[in-house]
């Protein structure tokens, strides 16, 4: 993603090192802007909890009312029960919540390793893409650069269809909301958005999230109901309208290796590796289309499946697409 804007300054600046630089405060001042924005309307947030623990207790001390003539129960014993254990829970699930929210240490030590990691591999990147080259036969050294740009096309596209997925889910979603009357509804819109980086997951907790804090805060039952109505009429529009004229074609992974991409990157990376997941996936079906062996393999990752079945013993019925070759000696 930073290399073009790289690239761009390097031809008016004529000096790799000043242009690394001025690629990241043009990619980073952006997303700073972002961030102080989610901090601000998260502090405005976090403000709102005491009224909300309030709330959940009343709500809870009803039911338990109710709950207490229905079994006929001693209601001051199952009144001081509640009083005791509910309040130490919200404590403990509020503070969590908070903690959470609040607590970026982490968060800057990786962004401070991830810079850096990124520097020296834009300030190495010709020496690493030609040694690579050098290691491959020179009848194969077209086919790798070819590879090479298409990684980079697939990379650039993904990143700034990610970005303008963020912008539109962020602002459809945030207008939804405050039609609806939900408080802070672009901070709720824009986290929807920056979810959907996690396919499926990021989705779902995005519209979770403003459902259960609508629960908590509202007195009508119509609302919360109204943004799981939102959400569902977003995601129908964003997978048949937005997503293929934004993302494309080439980034579509079918849902089984997704799946299996963010179990495996979950275990590996957390919550790093179920956001790479996707883009990994996409890149490791663009490298194993530039081999023979294992061509099939990225035709069975890709999107539409079912469409395609015959499609293997149509084109790759043959000994040079047997990927299992490459392990195995056939007779």
């Amino acid at each position: 993603m930073l290399k073009p804007i790289v690239d761009f300054f390097q031809d008016k600046l004529r000096n790799r090192i000043v242009s690394i630089f001025a690629a990241y405060l043009t990619f980073v001042l952006p997303l700073l802007a972002l961030i102080l924005f989610f901090i601000n309307q998260s502090t405005a947030l976090f403000s709102d909890l005491p009224s909300i623990r309030k709330r959940l207790f009343a709500i809870g001390d009803e039911l338990l009312s109710m709950l207490s003539q229905y079994f006929s129960l001693d209601q001051e014993v199952s009144s001081n029960w509640f009083s005791t254990n509910f309040q130490s829970i919200l404590d403990l699930s509020f503070g969590f919540v908070q903690e959470s929210f609040q607590s970026g240490t982490t968060f800057i030590a990786n962004a401070v390793l991830i810079i850096v990691i990124t520097y020296f591999l834009l300030l190495y990147r010709t020496a690493f893409k030609n040694f690579l080259i050098s290691q491959s036969k020179p009848k194969h050294r077209a086919a790798l650069q070819h590879l090479f740009s298409q990684i980079q096309k697939l990379t650039k596209r993904y990143m700034i269809g990610q970005g303008i997925m963020v912008i539109i889910l962020g602002t459809l979603i945030g207008l939804g909301l405050w039609a609806i009357g939900v408080p802070h509804p672009f901070f709720w819109g824009f986290l929807a958005g920056f979810l959907e980086i996690i396919p499926y997951i990021g989705t779902s907790i995005g519209g979770i999230l403003p459902f259960t804090y609508m629960l908590m805060v509202s007195d009508t039952i119509w609302q919360p109901w109204a943004v799981v109505v939102l959400y569902i009429i977003i995601q129908q529009i964003e997978g048949n309208l937005i997503s293929p004229n934004v993302m494309g074609s080439s980034i579509k992974v079918n849902p089984l290796f997704i799946i299996i991409g963010l179990f495996l990157g979950g275990i590996i990376w957390g919550i790093s590796g179920l956001i790479l997941a996707l883009p990994i996936l996409a890149i490791s079906k663009e490298v194993f289309r530039s081999f023979d062996k294992l061509t099939a393999i990225s035709y069975l990752m890709e999107d539409g499946l079912a469409r395609k079945e015959a499609l293997f013993l149509e084109q790759f019925d043959d000994s040079k697409y047997h990927f299992l070759s490459l392990f195995f000696k056939e007779k």
